[in-house]
């Protein structure tokens, strides 16, 4: 990653040796082409993006909203983050 990516990161990590400094990142389209796709999101602060990834349009301004497109999307969320959602019985 890079160092800009590693200090933006440290906030969440007690020590700065504790930070990684590596990833592995997946594009959308090959998320799109696994032949099933697991969502998992926790919390108030994931409200937002829950709501406008599952009910909102497909934009690139939400990436994950292309999971709209996806033939077998199971989303797991708990109540906080499903808060925003207008038909949560789907």
């Amino acid at each position: 990653m890079t160092e800009e990516t590693v200090r933006d990161n440290a906030r969440f990590f007690s020590i700065q040796d504790e930070v990684p400094r590596m990833a592995i990142t997946m594009g959308v389209g090959t998320i799109l082409e696994s032949r099933q796709c697991l969502l998992l999101a926790c919390g108030e602060s994931k409200a937002r993006a829950i709501r406008d990834t599952i009910e909102g349009p497909v934009t690139a301004q939400v990436t994950a909203s292309a999971l709209q497109l996806h033939r077998d999307v199971v989303a797991v969320v708990d109540e906080e983050a499903g808060r925003l959602l207008e038909r949560r019985e789907y």
